[in-house]
């Protein structure tokens, strides 16, 4: 674990402030992993303690890796921070940190310097570790930045004033969907290295164990976390560090590559208004050591870390804001207001048909359907093969009601009936109604036919020849319009037209044309006869 960065994980996720009133405002609830500031193990959150609040926290973990010196090589390392951290104000938060850490190495000659064998070795690291951070909320997101000092050394609770590294981070916390996100950019001026006065004679493993680095480092990292219930959180975090320069002359620089990559799962727990506990898992991949110089007995010089690290962290808050965890809400079945059902509409479509007084299709008429219980409207128009499909027709509802059984669900429907009418241009309106509707689909029981609409105006006649015999078959033509008609075997023709003045022009075989002028009056009928000459 890389004490030199401190995280923060988002105030207000994982629980709520409680809605009970008090007599002074309540603090929302906030999870603290590594710090002592609002966090998690290694990306910071642009957060900050309330004024006034003191947290303390403790954390411990034990981590393991083999194969680092050698295939018989592997080492254990037992964790160990103290921490505690103050809201100066509402934007400013300080805090310490003491961390410590016992590695134990097995498998590799060390010269048996703890008195356990000529392959074991082992060493004590503690280091002090102190942090100043700013915040400010802009709407649902937070900025900020961080600056973190440390002072290593190389025997717990030791420390070299030389050594002093400094870190710079910015900060960003931004709400996204369930959870919030926070990302983090910065620099590690790292001086640690000066804090070991001769690093050549101390074993591999104590090198190993130092923690300490001839490199400065550029940081990134990404986290999510998101609620878990009314008093949980899980956090999901990935981190870098990127080694950058060249080690002092004589040193081994790193031969596989320069970026060390975190992965993090935490989770933790409110356990009441002032305690909380978190638990961890540290995934860790970093540049790696070469068996020519494990055999040289000159290695690389960066914080070695355990390849998986888990552990716990329990932390407490004392003085500033007073916090409240909500227990969450008693389910419906248990209070006195019982159960409230939840109601969604029920829809059905129509479907049918438009036809004219021949049985052919009619194109573009529109389709109405409305109901008797509910005020709704709905439409469609028909297609070209006279076909209609009226959707979301309300016809009733659907009635879920929880249980501490389990919910049930009921359909209902309300509408006994619905009405369907058509409309179409020089037609008459047609009608039809559904019966006991249901929801899904609901055909008509047959096609509606469209009559004719009655005529404003009409002209009849009758053609004849100068004796006075029928003539059929004579082509009558009308303007403007050019609305034409034959007379029947008796002679007669009729036509109907909307009022206006019209030209009537009459032609029959072996006649000659007749032309005259006709006035059609409003729901009148203008009668004629006509004479046709050789």
């Amino acid at each position: 674990m890389s004490p030199g960065l401190a995280v923060a994980q988002p105030a207000d996720v994982g629980v709520s402030a409680s809605a009970q009133p008090d007599a002074e405002p309540a603090a929302e609830p906030q999870a603290i992993a590594y710090g002592a500031l609002p966090g998690g193990l290694h990306v910071a959150s642009a957060e900050t303690l309330p004024q006034g609040a003191a947290e303390v926290e403790l954390l411990s973990g034990f981590g393991y890796r083999k194969g680092l010196l050698g295939s018989d090589h592997r080492f254990g390392r037992a964790i160990g921070d103290v921490s505690g951290a103050f809201g100066i104000l509402p934007m400013l938060s300080a805090g310490i940190s003491l961390d410590g850490y016992y590695d134990k190495h097995f498998g590799f000659p060390s010269g048996g310097n703890s008195g356990c064998g000529a392959d074991c070795d082992d060493g004590y690291v503690g280091n002090p570790h102190v942090y100043l951070r700013f915040a400010k909320q802009v709407g649902a997101n937070s900025f900020g930045a961080q600056v973190g000092v440390w002072v290593p050394g190389n025997k717990a609770p030791s420390v070299e004033l030389g050594a002093t590294s400094v870190d710079l981070v910015a900060l960003a916390t931004l709400a996204a969907g369930p959870g919030k996100l926070s990302l983090d950019a910065g620099f590690r001026i790292d001086n640690s290295a000066s804090s070991v006065d001769d690093i050549a004679t101390l074993s591999l493993q104590d090198r190993i164990s130092l923690g300490v680095s001839y490199y400065n480092e550029l940081l990134a990292g990404a986290q999510y976390l998101m609620p878990a219930g009314n008093k949980g959180w899980v956090g999901l975090e990935g981190s870098l560090q990127d080694f950058l320069g060249s080690p002092p002359t004589g040193m081994a620089d790193l031969a596989e590559g320069t970026l060390m990559l975190r992965g993090t799962i935490t989770a933790g727990i409110h356990l009441n208004d002032q305690w909380g506990l978190t638990a961890y898992v540290d995934l860790v991949k970093s540049p790696g050591i070469e068996a020519a110089q494990a055999a040289a007995g000159s290695i690389p010089i960066i914080p070695y870390e355990p390849i998986i690290t888990g552990g716990l962290s329990l932390n407490a808050r004392f003085g500033g804001p007073k916090t409240r965890i909500l227990e969450g809400p008693k389910p419906c079945w248990e209070t006195a207001e019982g159960c409230k059902p939840d109601e969604k509409p029920l829809f059905g479509e129509v479907t049918g048909s438009v036809v004219d007084e021949a049985g052919k299709p009619l194109v573009g008429a529109k389709v109405t359907v409305k109901g008797h219980t509910y005020a709704d409207i709905v439409s469609d128009t028909t297609r070209s093969d006279g076909t209609f499909d009226v959707k979301d027709v309300k016809v009733g509802r659907r009635v879920t009601t929880p249980s501490k059984a389990g919910p049930t669900t009921d359909e209902k429907i309300d509408e006994t009936s619905l009405d369907v009418s058509v409309d179409l241009a020089d037609r008459k309106p047609g009608t039809s109604t559904v019966d006991k509707p249901k929801a899904g689909a609901n055909p008509l029981p047959g096609p509606i036919t469209l009559q004719p609409a009655l005529p404003p105006g009409q002209i009849k006649g009758v053609v004849r020849s100068a004796t006075g015999t029928p003539i059929a078959r004579a082509t009558v033509t009308i303007q403007p319009g050019d609305r034409k008609a034959e007379s029947a075997p008796d002679g007669t023709f009729a036509i109907d037209l909307p009022p206006g003045t019209y030209k009537v022009s009459i032609k029959a075989p072996g006649f000659a044309t007749q032309e005259l002028d006709v006035t059609i009056d409003p729901n009148s009928v203008a009668l004629k006869e006509i004479v046709l000459h050789k």
